[in-house]
């Protein structure tokens, strides 16, 4: 089976679990390839009541959820119903003398044998992270994840939510593109080569709105989400402005 199988098998296999047992039912975590793929499949599918979800407006990894006929509204049911939310939001803080990246918290827990697909977004402050693990892996995180890096951490369940916003540097940049093109507009949000911009797309490793494009003339215009993955993502505010020599000056949220 290719990854792409493997991937809509499971989805049907979670349709029909909550068809059978009227139940919320969920996927793994996605990434923004998978992503594409799920909701190309189950727009074509009647009688399917669906969502992608990540824990937080904007998360970048999100599940797909199926909701049974009785359920009106996801956010409101969960609300009333946590325990039915489809993965446990934990809560790690370090100690107060080692300095810890995502890569650290992310590889602490790879590291402990948690496949990639069982977590969620990676969330980091100054004094640890956010993130989201599927409930099947909750008791072994509990028990295990105790370092990262060079540090030590503490770990807990989180009830209550926090605005994740707060945690998301946001920097408004300008740059000027000669086209609209997704190739001129990569390069000029991640100061790229053209080439190599045009590179990452046919790679697959540049998103907007959440999709995979591979065709460098892909056109973008104001309001447009755009990820390279790897480098981050943007959101492209304002289009509508123009250099003396014609250029587009794009105004562009970048979350770094």
């Amino acid at each position: 089976m290719t990854e792409e199988e493997l991937l809509l098998s499971q989805i049907k296999d979670k349709i029909a679990e909550c068809e059978k047992n009227s139940m919320i039912t969920s996927t793994d975590f996605l990434d923004l390839r998978k992503q594409g793929i799920a909701v190309s499949y189950l727009k074509r599918q009647r009688n399917v009541r669906w969502l992608l979800y990540g824990g937080y407006e904007d998360a970048e990894r999100k599940v797909a959820v199926f909701l049974p006929f009785y359920i009106d509204d996801f956010f409101d049911f969960i609300n009333e119903n946590p325990d039915e939310e489809p993965f446990v939001t934990f809560r790690a803080d370090k100690d107060n003398f080692s300095s810890l990246s995502h890569r650290d918290y992310l590889g602490a827990l790879t590291g402990l044998g948690i496949k990639r697909e069982k977590l969620g977004d990676i969330i980091v402050d100054d004094k640890g992270c956010f993130f989201f693990a599927k409930d099947s892996i909750s008791s072994f995180i509990d028990r295990n994840f105790s370092s990262a890096g060079r540090g030590t951490i503490t770990v807990k369940k989180v009830e209550e939510k926090p605005d994740f916003s707060k945690n998301i540097n946001v920097r408004e940049i300008c740059c000027f593109v000669a086209t609209p093109r997704l190739d001129a507009v990569v390069g000029g949000v991640y100061s790229l080569s053209r080439s190599k911009a045009v590179e990452h797309i046919e790679r697959g490793l540049v998103f907007v709105n959440d999709e995979q494009i591979l065709k460098p003339d892909f056109r973008l215009k104001a309001g447009d989400k755009l990820v390279l993955k790897g480098k981050g993502r943007a959101l492209i505010k304002d289009d509508t402005s123009k250099s003396k020599k014609g250029r587009i000056a794009l105004v562009v949220d970048l979350f770094i």
